[in-house]
């Protein structure tokens, strides 16, 4: 049993039941959160799981109502806080969601040091008297905006990071170019990142046997006289495998200028937004669905598009 009120980002409390009595601890663990070796092993190093305020061993026999806690591993991150207000969707002791604007880097890097996701997301702890290591769960690229997972500790970005692989449901709207005919049409196409890059261009992945396997499931939801509207799912994760299959089937993104340079000039970044992403909560195991709502830019898009001929 979860005692909620004694939960915390670094510290994970559990009540032994009935039917748990004569467990070894290590088994309660895997059974209860499937928790990797590897976290294991460190939880141990530092003696860092007790039974009823005892360091215990993961051989020790568990008996009901002992109270045993887990106390996650001290960690800090050093990125510069920045006053940027977030969008937070949901939180609690294990997960931050963020509705990510567009045009914003996930992460510093050696060219933008400061006002990225995880500057804000620095400044943001801070004012709540916590520290965690910045774990994003998913990735989006600069010009996407929507749902992004965070991880607060380890325990919790393990148990995220296995459901990005399998379970977790992630469903993107995006504005393609033309009429989309059917109202759902599954993709299963490898996506490939040729080995020739021209001089001082990044990668622009393509369609080809050579690549990984990718599927994409499209969905119609609105079309307009000259583009449509569409929601993906997608089972897979490669680098623009939502960019690279919309142009495959011959319906690019709207504004995706890397892809498909030759369109009119209807927004500044690819019509592209993580609009809700479904996962089980990694300590209580409760479904969690989280929405992001549409950003103005694509908000104004929308109307434009009604409004064309």
């Amino acid at each position: 049993m979860l005692p909620i009120e004694d939960q915390k980002y670094n510290k994970i409390v559990y009540k032994v039941e009935k039917n748990e009595e004569g467990m070894t601890l290590k088994s309660l663990l895997k059974k209860q959160w499937e928790v990797s070796s590897r976290l294991m092993s460190r939880l141990k190093k530092d003696k860092r799981v007790t039974i009823n305020s005892k360091w215990a061993p993961y051989h020790q026999i568990l008996q009901k109502n002992d109270l045993l806690v887990l106390n996650m591993e001290e960690e800090s991150c050093d990125f510069t806080p920045i006053n940027i207000p977030l969008n937070i969707i949901y939180e609690d002791f294990d997960v931050l969601v963020i509705n990510k604007p567009p045009g914003m880097l996930t992460h510093p890097t050696a060219a933008t040091r400061e006002g990225t996701l995880a500057n804000a997301v620095m400044n943001y702890m801070n004012n709540r008297g916590e520290c965690y290591k910045i774990r994003f769960v998913n990735r989006l690229d600069m010009d996407t905006s929507g749902a992004m997972i965070l991880a607060k500790n380890s325990f919790a970005h393990q148990q995220l990071a296995a459901q990005l692989q399998s379970k977790m449901v992630k469903k993107y709207l995006a504005f393609v170019l033309g009429r989309v005919d059917k109202s759902y049409q599954k993709v299963e196409a490898p996506i490939y990142r040729p080995e020739t890059i021209p001089e001082n261009e990044p990668p622009r992945r393509v369609v080809d046997s050579r690549g990984k396997m990718a599927v994409s499931h499209l969905e119609k939801v609105e079309v307009y006289s000259k583009a449509s509207l569409i929601r993906i799912k997608i089972d897979t994760g490669r680098t623009h495998q939502i960019r690279v299959h919309a142009h495959h089937i011959g319906h690019p993104i709207i504004g995706d200028e890397f892809y498909e340079p030759d369109q009119p000039n209807r927004i500044k970044r690819q019509a592209l937004h993580a609009e809700r992403i479904i996962f089980d909560h990694p300590r209580t195991k409760e479904e969690i669905e989280c929405n992001a709502e549409l950003p103005d830019d694509l908000i104004e898009l929308k109307r434009l598009l009604e409004k064309e001929i």
